[in-house]
C-alpha cells in the first residue's frame, strides 16, 4: 500500500519478476490471484487510457526516435514547450540540450545513435516527468547514470513532484535506499518488505546485495 507521494523501491535479480509489477499496474496483462487498486478503484474496472494517463514510465527497452529532442519528449501530447524545458531540467538533460546548439529542436538519430547511454536514459526520464504523472514509474532507467547524477535526479524529483508516487525499480542499492518501503523480490516472489535500515537488519539477500554494492560498512 502506498499513500500519495510515497516511493516505492523494488530490488531483486534479473528474473525476479520487477518489471512484471510494472506490467500488471498497467494491465500489459492482468493478476490472477489477488487485486490492484488505484484510488480507491479496481484497475479492471477502469478504462485502458483513463488509468495509463495516470502514469509517467521509462521501461528498460524505451526508444528515441530520429526526431527534434521537443518531440522525443512531448510524444505528441501537445505539451506546452515550457513544460518541455522543465521536464528536461529535472531530469537533468539540459546539458544535452547545450551539446545541440541550446536548441530543444535539434535533432536527434534513431535509437539515440548520437546520445551516450546516460543521456537517453534522461531524455526518456524528461519524457516521463514531462506530464506530471500522478504516478511515476522508473524501471531500471539509471543504470547508465553515474551516482552522482542519480542523486541529483532523485533529488529533482522529490522537490519537484512531492504529490507523485513513485515506483523505483532497480539493481542499484543507492537508487532506492532513500525510498519510503523497498520490496525484495526472488524467483518471483516478494521475500522482503521494509526501509533500507530495516532490511539491513532483517533480509540477508538485501543485505548481501548491499555489501556487494557499498561495502560492508
Amino acid at each position: 500500500r502506498l499513500n500519495k507521494g510515497e516511493t516505492l523501491g523494488i530490488i531483486g535479480e534479473t528474473g525476479s519478476g520487477k518489471s512484471t509489477i510494472v506490467n500488471l499496474l498497467m494491465r500489459f496483462y492482468d493478476v490472477d490471484q489477488g487485486s490492484i487498486w488505484i484510488d480507491g478503484q479496481k484497475i479492471q474496472t477502469m478504462g485502458l487510457e483513463e488509468l495509463r494517463r495516470k502514469f509517467g514510465v521509462v521501461f528498460q527497452n524505451d526508444a528515441i526516435f530520429a526526431k527534434s529532442i521537443l518531440e522525443n519528449v512531448d510524444m505528441g501530447r501537445d505539451l506546452d514547450e515550457t513544460q518541455i524545458q522543465e521536464a528536461l531540467l529535472y531530469a537533468r538533460a539540459t546539458e544535452i540540450v547545450s551539446q545541440k546548439g541550446g536548441d530543444i529542436r535539434s535533432m536527434l538519430d534513431i535509437k539515440g545513435a548520437n546520445l551516450s547511454g546516460g543521456q537517453k536514459q534522461r531524455i526518456l526520464i524528461a519524457r516521463a516527468l514531462a506530464a506530471h504523472p500522478k504516478i511515476l514509474i522508473l524501471d531500471d532507467s539509471s543504470s547508465a547514470l553515474d551516482y552522482k547524477t542519480d542523486a541529483a535526479l532523485r533529488k529533482e524529483i522529490r522537490d519537484h513532484f512531492s504529490d507523485t508516487t513513485c515506483v523505483i525499480v532497480a539493481q542499484r542499492i543507492s537508487s532506492i535506499m532513500h525510498s519510503d518501503h523497498i520490496l525484495v523480490l526472488e524467483d518471483g516472489k516478494a521475500v522482503a518488505y521494509g526501509t533500507h535500515e530495516e532490511l539491513m537488519k532483517s533480509c540477508q539477500i538485501y543485505q548481501e546485495i548491499s555489501n556487494s554494492q557499498m561495502g560492508a560498512a
